[in-house]
């Protein structure tokens, strides 16, 4: 049975289905300019847990939100003389091709902000009249203090949390309450029963999520980063408003990618672009580094590293094909190789049921390309049958993790 690490009870804990549907939002960029690794370590991570949950016969509903409404982007626009829509557009595109060229396509849909706000406004009325939030002359806050299980994702404690001053504002009740609607007269903006504004980043992504997926679903995903404050006022949003617990059932979160000791950050600038990598490496050697890494575990980016996964992944395409090449005979299944198949498909889902370990999973799969590149070295007979049905176990394993052409 699939066992997944789930970041809010911190431990690891059977995944079911009750109707085979399976419902996952990812938490996406904020799109002021091109996309980096640090982006495509995750995205990645979550596109092969996607395709896993389909390889095991799961219905797979995933989302992910594009934040197109953010004061990075302003910002950015007003550097550059631009129109922060028409800015946030220019790299959305950029985004969606990046993901494309990383041969991330399990996303059935990328969400705008911004096509989302009527169902924003919905819910900070929604929090105002439960009484959890209140309105200010900068804006509408959620308050923490009416929330009791606030940072128990992150695991902060009441006065950990006061220490945490974000959003920096006198006219809040207390320092760690966070913004639901920010009054502001600049554009872009969107007129709501509190004035003039836009809405706060924490609250976008469940008025998105819950709009398609519903007031609870199965995963919710993203970088270790955004655990708090960002993951944490999620929690507190949606299950103050509806009161239905747990607002997620799994909370997965990947460990970030270092360069010389620091994340990779655009705000760092300390980035390498996705783009720019594409030129030198292939997406599938890029997708075997990463999966060389647990999905939780953070990477210190290493050239070295990299082109060493770079030759054990063409080491195992080639005794794959050296195997497609085997010319095969008349007879009856070879039982040793069908064997062979059978512990190789049992090992492999031994791994990645364990929390999708692909590094285990890596392992499998280079072991049974060297026991299939035997069968050609010492000539061994083999029928069309055993062949065939070894060159599919082989490919759907490879498949899984999109580290083959």
């Amino acid at each position: 049975m699939l066992e997944i690490y789930d970041s809010l009870s911190r431990r690891k804990e059977p995944f079911k289905s009750s109707n085979g549907i399976v419902k996952m939002f990812v938490c996406g960029p904020t799109v002021y300019d091109y996309v980096h690794l640090g982006h495509a370590r995750t995205y990645v991570a979550f596109d092969i847990i996607a395709r896993y949950l389909k390889f095991l016969g799961f219905n797979l509903q995933y989302v992910m939100n594009i934040t197109d409404v953010a004061d990075k982007i302003t910002d950015r626009a007003k550097e550059v003389g631009r129109d922060p829509i028409e800015l946030a557009r220019e790299y959305e595109r950029a985004f969606i091709e990046d993901m494309i060229a990383l041969h991330i396509t399990n996303v059935q849909s990328y969400m705008r902000a911004s096509e989302y706000v009527p169902q924003v406004i919905s819910q900070v009325s929604g929090l105002i009249e439960r009484g959890v939030a209140y309105e200010t002359n900068t804006g509408v806050y959620f308050e923490v203090n009416k929330f009791p299980r606030f940072g128990n994702l992150s695991g902060l404690n009441r006065e950990e949390l006061s220490l945490r001053r974000l959003e920096l504002c006198s006219s809040k009740k207390n320092p760690e309450d966070f913004s639901i609607w920010r009054k502001n007269d600049s554009a872009p903006g969107w007129n709501s029963p509190w004035g003039y504004g836009r809405p706060g980043w924490h609250v976008e992504d469940t008025a998105i999520s819950m709009s398609i997926l519903g007031d609870t679903y199965d995963i919710h995903g993203g970088a270790s980063e955004l655990i708090f404050p960002h993951h944490d006022a999620e929690i507190a949003q949606a299950e103050a408003l509806t009161g239905k617990y747990p607002f997620v059932r799994f909370w997965l979160h990947t460990g970030l990618l270092n360069l010389e000791g620091r994340k990779m950050s655009k705000s760092l600038g300390n980035v390498i672009r996705i783009r720019d990598a594409l030129k030198k490496y292939s997406a599938e050697d890029l997708r075997f580094y990463f999966a060389s890494y647990h999905y939780r575990a953070p990477i210190v980016l290493s050239e070295l590293h990299l082109k060493n996964a770079i030759v054990k992944r063409r080491m195992i395409t080639k005794k794959f094909t050296t195997f497609s090449n085997l010319k095969t005979v008349d007879g009856s299944n070879n039982v040793k190789l069908l064997k062979i198949v059978k512990n190789a498909e049992v090992v492999f889902r031994k791994h990645l049921d364990n929390d999708f370990d692909t590094p285990g999973a890596l392992t499998v799969i280079a072991k049974f390309g060297e026991d299939l590149s035997r069968f050609t070295k010492r000539r061994e007979k083999v029928n069309l049958e055993s062949k065939r049905m070894a060159q599919n176990v082989f490919q759907n394993m490879t498949n899984v993790l999109g580290i083959m052409t």
